[in-house]
């Protein structure tokens, strides 16, 4: 609404109720305009707060299952290397001496 409706409005309010109740129903007017933005503001704020709650919830999720999936790859990568070592002792050929002898024939020199 403009000003001039806003006027308009008032005027024939004015000539109807008289200017003791036109200035009591402004007031009253006025207290539940004041009312109704005060709780669309606190209802805004609640959706707000809720959105933002929501998504916190959501980078949480997401890290906790980023997280996760790290773990497990590196159990799967430490139960890997657990498996070629345990291949290696069982088959006895791991050769770490320099002239290619396996390890229970290596030769000590000093």
């Amino acid at each position: 609404m403009d000003f001039p409706e806003i006027l308009i409005i008032l005027l024939v309010a004015m000539v109807v109720l008289g200017p003791e109740k036109t200035v009591e129903l402004a007031t009253k007017l006025g207290d539940f305009l004041r009312k109704i933005r005060e709780t669309w503001d606190e209802l805004r704020y609640q959706m707000y707060m809720e959105n933002l709650n929501r998504k916190i919830m959501e980078e949480s999720e997401n890290i906790q299952s980023s997280e996760e999936a790290q773990e497990k790859s590196i159990l799967e990568y430490i139960e890997e290397v657990k498996a070629e070592e345990v291949k290696e002792d069982e088959s006895g050929t791991t050769q770490n001496a320099p002239d290619g002898a396996s390890e229970g024939t290596q030769t000590k020199t000093d």
